[in-house]
């Protein structure tokens, strides 16, 4: 294997502090913050792979400080229903195609997020039953299979419960953790986690380091209405990372 460029080194390395920083401040958005300057760089068949195994290591990395908060008991019926679900949408691959749903999906999400900032008050569900949230957590899981998108539902599901910040932090930790590592299992059983992807990975861990802890220092630094606003800016980039490559395409950037 040739050694990789410089260009591909800070664009790695780069994209990985922005990423787990996203990560470590919210639960999520890993993929949104980072998606966009991999694919620049690197073979489609190596980000995908990089990202979620990346993006699993700052949820390992960030647990440890989150552990005394974590709810278990909320966030079991979530990945019980996530985990149900990932298989359902690994067979929608041979029926519908991602990328079309991707673009919906990141349209609703950046239409979603602007309306309710603007609106500067968010609508509230007052259901509290562990089957609908075990519902989000299924549907989660087959977006997730789908289309890579397994964090989206359960994100608006619990900012529109109004939850404190840790009890929705809790949720996004340990669904996510749960769906990267199913996700991780069934690439390393198609094969596809090569050593360029482990090399890549060695790469980053120093800034998936830094900037897991940086982001989540600002966690700990924001109230409960801070974290609302910052889990709608999050949907709403998470939204334009998914519409930007097809806007690049159609414009011939």
């Amino acid at each position: 294997m040739e050694p990789f460029s410089a260009l591909i080194l800070v664009v790695v390395a780069g994209g990985a502090l922005l990423g787990s920083l996203a990560s470590g401040l919210s639960g999520f958005a890993y993929a949104a913050t980072t998606l966009g300057l991999y694919a620049h760089v690197l073979a489609p068949q190596v980000v995908s792979p990089l990202i979620v195994a990346s993006s699993l290591m700052v949820q390992l990395m960030v647990m440890p400080m989150l552990w005394r908060r974590l709810d278990w008991r909320t966030a079991a019926p979530f990945v019980i229903g996530g985990v149900m679900g990932v298989p359902f949408g690994v067979a929608l691959l041979s029926i519908l195609s991602p990328d079309a749903f991707r673009l919906l999906a990141g349209c609703i999400l950046v239409v979603y997020a602007v309306s309710v900032l603007l609106a500067r008050r968010m609508p509230r569900i007052e259901i509290e039953h562990k089957a609908a949230d075990a519902g989000v957590g299924f549907l989660g899981g087959v977006l997730g299979g789908f289309a890579g998108l397994s964090g989206v539902l359960p994100t608006i599901w619990c900012s529109l419960r109004r939850w404190p910040k840790d009890r929705q932090r809790s949720v996004f930790q340990l669904f996510n953790t749960a769906m990267h590592t199913v996700t991780l299992s069934g690439y390393a059983i198609q094969g596809r986690l090569t050593a360029e992807v482990g090399q890549l990975l060695l790469i980053t861990l120093p800034a998936l380091a830094l900037g897991g802890w940086l982001g989540f220092r600002l966690y700990n630094r924001i109230n409960d209405q801070a974290f609302a606003r910052v889990l709608l800016i999050m949907l709403g980039i998470s939204g334009l990372a998914m519409v930007m490559p097809f806007l690049a395409a159609t414009l011939n950037f």
